[in-house]
């Protein structure tokens, strides 16, 4: 009879298996601060409860937090919020049903005040041509506190680009690979993410010739159940839109593909979405509470997917949605993706003033990082090599700088700083109280192809 326990026992915990686990930042301290960490994983089946054991000791592990579960499609997706942590403190942690716990992660809490931080930021990253950026991360995750990704997470409704999926339904194994992919560093990094067009739908053959699929995966349904930001404590609206502090940064996190007039995707990608409520007050609101903390916090950074501005042009229904909010709060840096390369500019407002400097400009800067490695963009190094063999003499670290980026494409000049389009490459933020300096890195090799630092 032991031994039939015992076997019992064995078939749970290997039924149990815990997969995709990351982590978010969660709670306030009445301060503004997040004092939280919200811990998120995925399950096969449903488990007896949703629990996450912590301590200050990987062998010590003695206070529990339960949490919930839910299902959307076919698996469970389970998230737990650890509450009243101690700042800029190491917690190590293990997630499991109450009696079977996964391995062991860790992860340290938010700074306390205007203590100087460093955040990893891009947008697009894929399953295909994104290990460069993986590996990158990986090695140099001790030196990141945090991420803040733009959009497109994991590029699931590409599936049926892989090899084998375009009439096999793939859509929740790709999003599932991508996290798992994910997992030794968002399990120990903030992961904070907003919605891409990516993230709208599936929409792949087998999902299209399924009205449960078109059902259960459309309108960011996959994306608002596998993440839990802190849009409770911001009063932001489920994975969509929210706001955080993080050392001497207000982050806000938006969706640029519903959440205005105009937006790209505002009633339909493929299949209809949309209808999340008002993210433009909310916006308002936010920023007018960020401001009157700038001695705490003097930087305002806000991030979403479809850029404003690009290749010295911009999108005008969502200048005139955001950008007057931008120049009234004094936002300092605008973050986008969408498009799979990088371009810097210079800060610029309302198409036609441009400041070249980024000492005290008073306007936004607005970054385009969209070419980390995903499924579009197999071309990349082909495109690179080409190049290569066309200029034999050229450099291939500095092959998109600002002259060679002219002599292809007719742009508005005097708007942009540098452009990269033939690398993977992500930014690497390092702010203080008294700069906000950002390096671009090629992450292939490692190397920093563009830096600039705002200061005030």
């Amino acid at each position: 009879m032991k031994l039939l326990f015992l076997g019992l026992g064995l078939l749970k915990a290997i039924a149990a298996e815990y997969t995709q686990v990351h982590i978010a930042l969660a709670g306030d301290d009445g301060r503004g601060n997040s004092n939280g960490m919200a811990v998120s994983w995925q399950t096969e089946e449903d488990t007896q409860a949703t629990v996450v054991k912590y301590g200050l000791s990987s062998d010590d592990m003695p206070m529990v937090e339960t949490g919930t579960s839910s299902t959307y499609y076919s698996t469970w997706d389970h998230h737990t919020v650890l509450a009243d942590l101690a700042p800029d403190t190491k917690y190590f942690y293990a997630v499991g049903d109450g009696e079977t716990f996964s391995e062991t992660f860790q992860f340290t809490t938010s700074p306390e005040g205007g203590e100087s931080v460093t955040f990893a930021v891009w947008g697009d990253l894929g399953l295909v041509n994104g290990d460069s950026t993986r590996e990158y991360l990986e090695e140099n995750k001790e030196d990141i506190d945090l991420i803040f990704h733009l959009g497109d997470v994991g590029y699931a409704d590409d599936s049926f680009l892989h090899l084998g999926c375009l009439f096999r339904f793939c859509y929740e194994e790709k999003f599932n690979e991508y996290m798992e992919s994910m997992e030794p560093i968002v399990s120990e990094i903030p992961y904070h993410v907003m919605p891409g067009n990516h993230e709208a739908d599936c929409h792949d053959p087998a999902c299209l010739l399924s009205a449960e699929r078109r059902d259960k995966l459309s309108n960011f349904t996959a994306y608002n159940s596998r993440f839990r930001m802190p849009s409770e404590e911001s009063g932001g609206v489920m994975n969509m839109w929210h706001s955080f502090n993080y050392g001497p940064v207000h982050f806000v996190a938006l969706d640029l593909e519903t959440g205005f007039p105009g937006a790209a995707e505002e009633k339909r990608y493929v299949l209809k979405c949309g209808g999340f409520g008002d993210q433009l007050t909310w916006l308002r609101e936010d920023l007018e509470e960020a401001v009157k903390h700038r001695e705490e916090r003097p930087w305002i950074v806000l991030g979403g997917h479809h850029p404003m501005y690009n290749g010295g042009m911009v999108d005008p229904k969502m200048a005139a949605a955001i950008e007057p909010l931008l120049a009234e709060f004094g936002v300092d840096v605008f973050f986008t993706g969408h498009v799979h390369s990088y371009e810097r500019d210079w800060p610029v407002f309302n198409s036609t003033t441009v400041v070249k400097s980024y000492s005290n400009p008073g306007i936004p800067t607005h970054v385009m990082i969209g070419g980390p490695g995903n499924d579009e963009m197999r071309d990349a190094q082909r495109r690179m090599e080409e190049l290569l063999e066309e200029h034999p003499g050229l450099d291939p670290s500095r092959v998109s700088t600002q002259a060679w980026y002219d002599s292809l494409v007719e742009v508005n000049s005097d708007m942009i700083a540098v452009t990269d389009f033939t690398h993977f490459g992500i930014g690497i933020v390092h702010a203080d109280m008294e700069s906000f300096k950002m390096q671009y890195v090629q992450t292939t090799s490692g190397e920093v192809f563009d830096e600039f630092t705002l200061t005030k």
